[in-house]
C-alpha cells in the first residue's frame, strides 16, 4: 500500500483551494451574523405565539453554521420546522444564496443570491423565514 498517494493528493487539493483558504474566514463570519439574525428573528416569533398560546406554532430550529453540503469553499446553516426548512449558504466567491422554502427530500428551491451582508441580504432572509413559517404552519 502506497499511503503517500494521499500525501500527494492532500497537497494538490489544499494548493486548488489556496484561495478559498483565504476568503473562508470572511465568509464564516458573515454567516455567524446572518445565523445570528435569524436567531433573532426566530426567537422573537415564538415569543409571541407562545404569549398567545400556541406552542405548536413555536417549533422552529436554527441551525449552527457549518461546511456546506455541496461545496468546500462555502459555509451555511438551516432553519428549520419540521419537515420544511431554508438553507443559508455563504459562498467564498462572495455573497449569500438563500434557498427555500422547500420539503426536506423534495427539490431545494426556490433559490435567491444576496451580496455577503447589508439590508438587502436582511430583507431576504425575513422574507424566506417569513414564508417558511406561513409553510410549514399550513393547516
Amino acid at each position: 500500500m502506497d499511503l503517500s498517494r494521499f500525501d500527494k493528493l492532500a497537497d494538490e487539493l489544499a494548493d486548488r483551494d489556496d484561495e478559498s483558504r483565504q476568503v473562508l474566514p470572511e465568509i464564516w463570519a458573515a454567516a455567524d451574523e446572518l445565523q445570528g439574525l435569524a436567531g433573532q428573528i426566530v426567537a422573537r416569533f415564538r415569543a409571541r405565539v407562545r404569549a398567545r398560546g400556541c406552542e405548536h406554532l413555536a417549533k422552529l430550529e436554527v441551525g449552527a453554521v457549518e461546511p456546506d453540503e455541496k461545496r468546500v469553499n462555502a459555509v451555511q446553516f438551516k432553519v428549520r420546522r419540521g419537515r420544511w426548512e431554508i438553507v443559508c449558504v455563504a459562498k467564498s466567491k462572495g455573497g449569500f444564496t438563500l434557498v427555500g422554502p422547500y420539503r426536506c427530500g423534495k427539490p431545494e428551491k426556490p433559490c435567491a443570491d444576496f451580496p455577503l451582508r447589508g439590508a438587502e441580504l436582511e430583507g431576504g432572509l425575513e422574507e424566506k423565514l417569513e414564508a417558511l413559517i406561513r409553510e410549514a404552519s399550513a393547516v
